[in-house]
């Protein structure tokens, strides 16, 4: 039997339009697209944080099985701890300028690249490389690239006559802050760039031909027209770049490990170094509570005094 006249079967008919009625309920498409992104949800976001709030309240030995119950010592403790208070800082500092870093790199490269020149598809390739490299081995690369006695960046600056001597860059506690957040913008400026080169492109070029024709220079253009446009997209890029800065842990674990002593220890450090250092995993739990608290408080406000969803527009 042929393939057309199976098809024209009134059985094979009736299962068409039953799979067809079935699709077209709402309910049960709703129930289809929906449910797995909960269950997903659930297992990696809810669960684990449900978990961790359980845990702070407990004394947790790490090689034995009973936890001990002690109410908010742990946050107590937490709260009026030096260290961490310390290391709170620290992650303030880091991720604000990590992130003005990116913001100012990633909105450069974004300009340059929106215009059109002779391998511009290629450039922008070159560009997107950093952010397809893992972060441990950006880690690595970026101690290679300061090492005191043999990286490149010294090499460069003594033959240039700016340094007679290698600079210790991870030996200092006032450059090494620097030298990550240097290293952060390397690789997820290329973030910042993405979002705004999306949204150079959805500017009407009739804007700039006005400008233009009016005699606006090309930093009034920039500032009445690309600046603007670019407003929604800046407040969401601090949003998100400002939440992964203050939670960045690997490669502040791979380059300093919160050194020279403490001057880069942030506090996802100082987290972890209390969970597998001082094998508290009750404390650690109430530090990853405390940082998760202050980020959501952060995240409200930020969210009431900029609104950042009125910037953003789709045409």
């Amino acid at each position: 039997m042929s393939l057309p006249s199976v098809i024209e079967q009134p059985r094979f008919r009736r299962l068409q339009d039953t799979v067809y009625e079935h699709l077209s309920n709402r309910s049960l498409m709703i129930v289809l697209t929906v449910l797995p992104v909960l269950v997903l949800l659930t297992f990696v976001l809810i669960l684990p944080i449900a978990w961790a709030i359980r845990a702070s309240f407990y004394e947790i030995p790490l090689f034995q099985p009973e936890w001990a119950w002690v109410g908010a010592e742990h946050y107590v403790t937490t709260v009026t701890d030096a260290e961490f208070q310390a290391s709170l800082w620290r992650s303030v500092i880091f991720a604000v300028g990590s992130v003005a870093i990116q913001l100012v790199v990633g909105i450069g490269i974004a300009l340059v690249i929106a215009h059109e020149f002779p391998f511009n598809k290629g450039v922008r390739a070159v560009v997107l490389l950093p952010y397809l490299i893992p972060t441990a081995l950006l880690g690595y690369l970026g101690l290679w690239m300061f090492n005191t006695n043999w990286g490149i960046l010294n090499s460069i600056l003594i033959r240039l006559g700016v340094v007679e001597f290698g600079v210790e860059w991870f030996g200092n506690p006032d450059t090494a802050m620097l030298v990550l957040m240097i290293a952060t913008a390397w690789k997820y400026a290329i973030f910042v760039t993405i979002l705004v080169l999306a949204r150079l492109q959805s500017i009407p070029d009739g804007y700039y031909d006005a400008a233009r024709v009016a005699g606006a220079s090309r930093w009034q253009r920039f500032r009445d027209i690309t600046l603007p446009n670019l407003k929604g997209v800046i407040f969401i890029v601090v949003l998100l770049r400002g939440v992964w800065m203050f939670n960045k842990y690997d490669i502040i674990a791979v380059m300093t490990s919160g050194g020279p002593g403490n001057a880069t220890k942030t506090a996802p450090i100082y987290a972890y170094d209390v969970a597998f250092g001082d094998y508290q995993l009750g404390q650690s739990a109430a530090v990853s509570v405390v940082l998760f608290t202050i980020l959501i408080a952060a995240a409200i406000v930020y969210f009431r005094v900029f609104e950042p969803e009125s910037e953003v527009r789709t045409e």
